[in-house]
C-alpha cells in the first residue's frame, strides 16, 4: 500500500470510518500475528495480542506522527505488549514444556498450518528459551522478522548500543544451544 492511500485510510479512520480501518487491519495483521506468535509460540496468546494491538492502534491513531513508518508504529505496539505478556509469564513463572506448547497449538481447522506453526514453535522454543524478554524481542525482530537495527531502536525506544548488546547475548546464548544439542 502506498504512503498517500496509507495516509487517506488513517485520516478517515480517525473521523471514525470503520471500513477505513478494516483495510489497516487487514493489511497488517498477519505481520503483526506472525511476530507475536514469534515470540510468544502461542497462537491464542498471538491472537490475542493481535486484537489488542489493533484496539490501541484504533483508540490511539490520532496519536500517530506522519514522519515515522506506519508498520514501525504498529511494530511497537505489538512488540510492547508481547513484552509485557513475556515478562508477566516469567514473573508468574509460567511455564509450559514443548510438547504441551505445540499440544496447545492444534487445531482442527488448519493441520497443514499447525504443522509449520508446531516445528517453528519447537524450533524457535528450543533456541530463544534461555533469553530474557528484551533479547528474545529483539532478536526475533531482528533476525526472523528482518528489521535493521534503527528500526528497532524506533520499535523497542532501546539505544542501538543496547540492541545491538541484546543481540550478541541472544547470539551466544543460542549458539551455546546450539552446541550442546
Amino acid at each position: 500500500m502506498d504512503k498517500s492511500t496509507l495516509n487517506d485510510l488513517i485520516k478517515a479512520s480517525i473521523r471514525n470510518d470503520e471500513k477505513a480501518f478494516r483495510i489497516i487491519v487487514k493489511t497488517y495483521q498477519s505481520m503483526i500475528y506472525s511476530l507475536s506468535f514469534r515470540i510468544l509460540c502461542n497462537e491464542e496468546e498471538a491472537k490475542d495480542i493481535v486484537q489488542e494491538t489493533f484496539l490501541r492502534v484504533w483508540l490511539n491513531l490520532n496519536r500517530y506522527q506522519k514522519d515515522k513508518k506506519f508498520s514501525t508504529w504498529i511494530y511497537a505496539i505489538a512488540s510492547n505488549l508481547c513484552l509485557d505478556k513475556l515478562k508477566s509469564l516469567k514473573q508468574n513463572q509460567y511455564s509450559n514444556t514443548i510438547d504441551d506448547t505445540i499440544n496447545n497449538m492444534i487445531s482442527s481447522d488448519n493441520i497443514e498450518q499447525s504443522i509449520i506453526n508446531k516445528e517453528l514453535v519447537e524450533i524457535i522454543l528450543r533456541l530463544t528459551d534461555d533469553l530474557t524478554p528484551k533479547q528474545k524481542i529483539v532478536f526475533i525482530l531482528r533476525y526472523l522478522e528482518d528489521i535493521e537495527v534503527n528500526e528497532i531502536v524506533q520499535i523497542t525506544g532501546m539505544s542501538t548500543n543496547k540492541i545491538k548488546s541484546n543481540l550478541f547475548l541472544a547470539r551466544q546464548t543460542i549458539r551455546k544451544r546450539l552446541e550442546n544439542l
